[in-house]
C-alpha cells in the first residue's frame, strides 16, 4: 500500500498548456491572443500559423517580438466519504451527509514568455526562422498536495491501526516544471502570384524538472498517541530531449478579398533522458517499479508532440473589415505516451474578426473551441484535461509607418467535469488568462 501511496504522488505530470492540444501551445503571438483564428492570415506569425503566407508579405525584413503572461488554476474539490475528517491536523470541510472534501489547488504564473519571428523577402522567395514555446510553458505548484495522495495516507494509517485508528497527518507539495523551446526554420516560395508553398523544420528541445517532497506522516491511535512514519522522501528530476520534424505548407489567394491556406506539422519524436538527484529513501522506494522509471536517473521517456493538420480561409467584403475562420486536428494517438483507452485525437475551430477603425489603429477579437474528446478514465487529480472555450480581443496601433504595437487580452473557459468513485466524488476545475504585449518592425 506505501508503494501505491508513493506512485499516485510522483505520477503528477507538469501539462501547462495554454491552448492547443494536450502538449501543444498554439498562442505563439500576441496577434492569436487578440484574434485566435490565424491559420488564413496572412502576417510575420505566419512563421508559426500559415508559413506559405508569408510569402506575400512586403519585401524586405520583418521581426517581430511577443511578450505573454500566463496565468493559470488547477483546482480539484475532492470527497472519499468519512475519510479526509481524520486529518486532525487539517480537517477537511464537512457535507450535508456527514462526508468530508477537501480542496487542492495547482496554479500557474508565467512573467514572460516569449515568442520572437523574423523573415527576409526578396523577390519570390520568403526566408524565415522563429522561436517560441511550443509545449508547457512554466511550473504548476501543487503546494498541499493531490487528493489521492492525502486519501492513500489514511487509508494506510487505517490499515496498519485498524480499530485503533484516530486520525493521520502529512506534509507534501509537488511542483512540475514543464518547458519545450520550438527552433523553427523555413521557406516559402510563390509559384504564382496567387500560390505559395512552404517547406520548414522545427527542432523541440524539451526541459522538465520535477520536485516534490513527502514527510512528517504521522498516525493518532485513538487514545491519542501519535505514531510517526519513518524517512522523508524527495524526488528532484530533470529530464530533457532533442528532435526535429518537418512542416509542410500552402497559400493560395484566388482574389484579393480571400485567402486559403493548409498546413501539416509532421509528428516529433521526443525522447526524454532524466538526470535525477532523488533521495536515497526515494531510490529504494522506486527501484524496479515501472511506474517511477521516468524519474530516475538516466531513465529515458517519450513525450512526442503530435503530428496536425490546420486549415484557414480569410475574407475581406470591405477593405477595412477581415473575417477568418479555421480548423486544426491534433492525432494525439500516433504519440508514443498516449494510452488508447485514456483519450481520442484533439480537434479544435476558430473564428476572428478584425476592423480598422483608421489607418492607424485596428481592433480585433475572436473565438477557439478545443475539443479533447478524452474519455472518462483519463480525469484524474493527478492530471486533467477539459474541453476549453477561449476568446481574444485587443488592438493593433501604428506607432510609425514601419512600426506596430499590439496588446491582447485572452480567456479560457473550461467545462468543469464531476467523476464518481468507488467511494465519494471529485469535482475538476481550471482556469486560464494571458495578457500579451506585441511590436512588429519592418525595413
Amino acid at each position: 500500500m506505501r508503494k501505491l501511496l508513493f506512485a499516485a504522488l510522483f505520477l503528477l505530470a507538469a501539462s501547462i498548456s495554454f491552448a492547443g492540444d494536450y502538449l501543444t501551445n498554439t498562442n505563439q503571438s500576441v496577434k492569436f491572443l487578440r484574434n485566435p483564428s490565424r491559420a488564413g492570415a496572412i502576417g510575420l506569425d505566419g512563421i508559426y500559423y500559415n508559413p506559405a503566407g508569408v510569402a506575400f508579405m512586403s519585401q524586405g525584413w520583418h521581426l517581430q517580438f511577443n511578450w505573454q503572461s500566463p496565468h493559470q488554476t488547477r483546482n480539484t474539490y475532492v470527497n472519499y466519504g468519512p475519510l479526509f475528517g481524520a486529518n486532525y491536523a487539517d480537517p477537511g470541510t464537512a457535507e450535508a451527509d456527514g462526508t468530508f472534501g477537501r480542496k487542492f489547488k495547482g496554479k500557474v504564473d508565467v512573467l514572460i514568455q516569449p515568442s520572437l519571428f523574423a523573415a527576409y523577402n526578396t523577390g519570390d522567395w520568403s526566408f524565415q526562422a522563429g522561436f517560441g514555446i511550443v509545449g508547457g510553458g512554466g511550473t504548476c505548484k501543487f503546494k498541499n498536495g493531490v487528493g489521492t495522495f492525502e486519501a492513500l495516507v489514511g487509508q494506510i494509517g487505517m490499515n496498519t491501526l485498524g480499530a485503533g485508528f484516530g486520525g493521520y497527518s502529512l506534509n507534501s507539495y509537488v511542483d512540475g516544471q514543464s518547458y519545450y523551446y520550438g527552433i523553427t526554420l523555413a521557406a516559402a516560395r510563390k509559384i504564382t502570384d496567387k500560390l505559395s508553398i512552404s517547406l520548414g523544420l522545427r527542432g523541440i528541445i524539451g526541459a522538465n524538472h520535477y520536485k516534490g517532497t513527502v514527510d512528517n506522516i504521522t498516525f493518532r491511535t485513538v487514545t491519542g498517541d501519535i505514531i510517526p512514519v519513518d524517512n522523508s522522501y524527495k524526488l528532484d528530476c530533470k529530464q530533457s530531449g532533442f528532435s526535429v520534424a518537418p512542416i509542410i505548407g500552402v497559400d493560395y489567394m484566388p482574389a484579393e478579398w480571400l485567402n486559403l491556406s493548409a498546413r501539416y506539422e509532421f509528428r516529433t519524436a521526443l525522447k526524454l533522458k532524466s538526470k535525477a538527484n532523488n533521495n536515497e529513501a526515494f531510490n529504494a522506494l522506486a527501484g524496479g517499479m515501472p511506474a517511477f522509471a521516468a524519474f530516475m536517473d538516466k531513465a529515458e521517456s517519450y513525450a512526442d508532440m503530435p503530428s496536425s493538420i490546420s486549415a484557414g480561409a480569410q475574407v475581406s467584403p470591405i477593405s477595412k473589415l477581415r473575417i477568418s475562420a479555421g480548423y486544426n486536428h491534433y492525432f494525439d494517438l500516433d504519440t508514443k505516451q498516449w494510452n488508447t483507452d485514456l483519450l481520442k485525437d484533439t480537434d479544435e475551430i476558430t473564428f476572428g474578426v478584425e476592423y480598422d477603425v483608421t489607418d492607424r489603429l485596428t481592433l480585433s477579437t475572436g473565438i477557439q473551441n478545443t475539443m479533447y474528446n478524452q474519455k472518462e478514465a483519463n480525469y484524474s487529480d493527478l492530471s486533467f484535461i477539459m474541453d476549453c472555450f477561449s476568446i481574444g480581443a485587443g488592438a493593433k496601433i501604428a506607432l510609425t509607418d514601419n512600426i506596430n504595437l499590439d496588446v491582447a487580452y485572452f480567456r479560457s473557459s473550461y467545462k468543469s467535469h464531476t467523476k464518481q468513485q468507488t467511494i465519494g466524488y471529485t469535482q475538476y476545475k481550471r482556469t486560464n488568462f494571458v495578457l500579451g504585449l506585441g511590436i512588429d518592425v519592418s525595413f
